[in-house]
């Protein structure tokens, strides 16, 4: 069995427990380990050759930008700067509908976020709208392409999750969280038609990732810190019923990463009717704000794989002893479940190695 089958056979079957630490998407542990310090020229050879010093069976995450179908929907480079302690890029997409702009700022070690983003209220959605519009009478094979050269390159040595803003919730990302809250209760029936449409352009897109080669597809959710229940209720739960069924029509498996606080939503039993197959994380304070993992995953539906959650305030601040007997904890606290042993999060740049291999060490030879 390769590692490929045996990521993918877990998550739909269960069986011997095993360590998949989460490296890569930005993260910067992949990044230390090829010798850099900023994040942005990590290459998926570095990725493939952190991944290759653990016995793990990693999923590998990458994103996709539809500006790739389009001439006109790419982000044109405006203007950069590139010091020392930090670089920034300034993107505008000029359309027939209208111009959007974007910011990006990185740091060594730390990697990059954006610091505006191109929807920033109601006057921008006509140019967002066309831009889906665009993006659904296009050619999909530039995407299938493009999964394909990875699926080439990784071959079996692992999952592949392939990652845009699957969520409809997010209309693709385009403004903030709070700016897309305000977005929705002012103007509902604008926001549920830019909805509907990221529902068709998912499933163009999930037909041409599976066709390329990928196993998974990422489906976002915000953290209670960020929407309330209602936002949940009213569109995340039953638009995330709409994706993860046409997901799993075209054969790709669901993955769902939320790293902020997710109480109440657990104890709700929103992530239980989402309909997703792997989910992170379920951490305790000071990463999290569960119970504990055995408390949580009385709460979780056993038909979700779950994957974490050795605290990432452990892996950076404590040694491998005090990892090992947390990841003890981890393998003990769920046994008789399909829970694969990872951290609580990507792993930084400063996640010391020794940590990582006392992690997957345990594992290896704790878990059944």
């Amino acid at each position: 069995m390769t590692q490929r089958q045996r990521f993918t056979d877990y998550v739909k079957n269960g069986g011997k427990q095993f360590c998949s630490p989460q490296i890569g998407a930005g993260a910067g542990y992949d990044t230390k380990l090829a010798g850099k310090k900023w994040i942005s020229e990590t290459t998926l050879s570095d990725l493939t050759a952190a991944l290759d010093r653990y016995d793990i069976a990693p999923l590998y995450n990458f994103g996709i930008d539809f500006g790739m179908l389009d001439e006109e929907l790419g982000w044109k480079l405006e203007g950069s700067t590139a010091g020392e302690t930090k670089r920034t890029w300034d993107y505008r997409m000029e359309t027939k509908a209208g111009t959007l702009t974007q910011s990006v700022t990185e740091e060594p070690m730390k990697g990059s976020f954006r610091t505006k983003c191109p929807v920033t209220c109601a006057g921008d959605l006509d140019v967002q709208e066309y831009y889906m519009d665009k993006v659904l009478d296009s050619d999909f094979s530039p995407v299938t392409a493009f999964v394909k050269g990875l699926r080439d390159e990784i071959g079996e040595k692992g999952a592949l999750d392939i990652q845009w803003p699957v969520q409809p919730y997010e209309m693709l990302c385009f403004a903030d969280t709070v700016t897309t809250v305000m977005l929705v209760m002012d103007h509902e029936e604008r926001c549920r038609k830019i909805m509907d449409k990221v529902l068709e352009i998912n499933r163009k897109a999930f037909r041409a990732v599976k066709e390329g080669g990928a196993d998974f597809v990422f489906l976002g959710g915000p953290g209670s810190e960020m929407i309330s229940p209602r936002f949940y209720r009213e569109f995340l739960v039953p638009y995330s019923r709409i994706t993860t069924r046409d997901a799993h029509d075209a054969g790709l498996l669901v993955y769902s990463h939320i790293c902020s606080p997710i109480e109440p939503f657990l104890t709700m039993g929103f992530y239980n009717e989402m309909g997703m197959d792997l989910f992170e994380t379920l951490s305790p304070r000071p990463v999290g704000n569960v119970e504990s993992l055995a408390d949580a995953l009385t709460k979780i539906d056993p038909r979700i794989c779950t994957r974490g959650n050795l605290g990432l305030d452990v892996m950076l601040t404590k040694g491998p002893a005090e990892v090992r007997e947390k990841t003890i904890e981890i393998i003990e606290a769920s046994r008789g479940r399909k829970h694969i042993v990872a951290a609580s999060d990507y792993l930084f740049y400063d996640i010391p190695e020794e940590n990582l291999r006392a992690m997957v060490d345990t594992v290896n030879e704790y878990a059944g």
